[in-house]
């Protein structure tokens, strides 16, 4: 798959979750809506991502996917795992727990027992830092032979337009599941395996 082919799925892929996702309905509680908002700013970043990487400007486009995949493992771990007190200590402006204390809480129920969003982390947080702090990885994305200008492989561009769109699907099950919407999570799932197909 080509940059330009991922950025146009992309955009598809925009348009066909705000169909499903704006303006549904979630069960009322502090705890539902922090986290609601959570995925939603999940959704959002990569709606950011495709723009970005449309319009080229790719080191802010891969920045983006590390606040992503925290907004998102942040959002369940509120509809989860926050204790009640957790829960009035984000409200207020708390900070929530390190990622790999979250990521343990949520690996201890069914749904995500099977560990994929501690591999995600161990496989990728390291490159998902360098390119959200400006680190190694980033900055030899902006060195070529004769200049200092963006010289991202095109793979970069894919798995980075592809990630995202994972992430915002399976936040959007997550909405699902806040909205006691059963119907909803499955075609979402299903949107799931047909985007992972194509995947890199």
């Amino acid at each position: 798959m080509s940059p330009s082919q991922a950025i146009e799925r992309g955009f598809v892929l925009i348009n066909w979750l705000a169909a499903r996702l704006n303006g549904l309905p979630v069960m009322d509680s502090v705890r539902n809506q922090l986290s609601a908002a959570c995925l939603s700013i999940a959704q959002d970043h990569h709606a950011a991502t495709i723009v970005l990487l449309e319009r080229e400007l790719y080191s802010s486009a891969v920045a983006l996917v590390r606040p992503q995949y925290e907004a998102y493992v942040r959002g369940l771990w509120l509809a989860h795992c926050a204790s009640d007190a957790q829960v009035q200590r984000f409200a207020s402006g708390g900070e929530p727990p390190k990622m790999a204390v979250m990521l343990l809480a949520l690996e201890k129920i069914e749904a995500y027992k099977e560990g994929q969003l501690s591999k995600i982390k161990d496989e990728s947080w390291s490159a998902m830092c360098s390119f959200t702090h400006t680190g190694a990885l980033q900055v030899e994305r902006w060195l070529t032979k004769d200049a200092i200008e963006q010289n991202f492989p095109p793979e970069d561009l894919v798995q980075t337009a592809q990630f995202t769109g994972s992430i915002a699907i399976l936040s959007g099950i997550g909405m699902a599941a806040l909205a006691d919407n059963e119907q909803l999570a499955q075609e979402l799932l299903e949107k799931a395996r047909e985007h992972a197909k194509d995947e890199f």
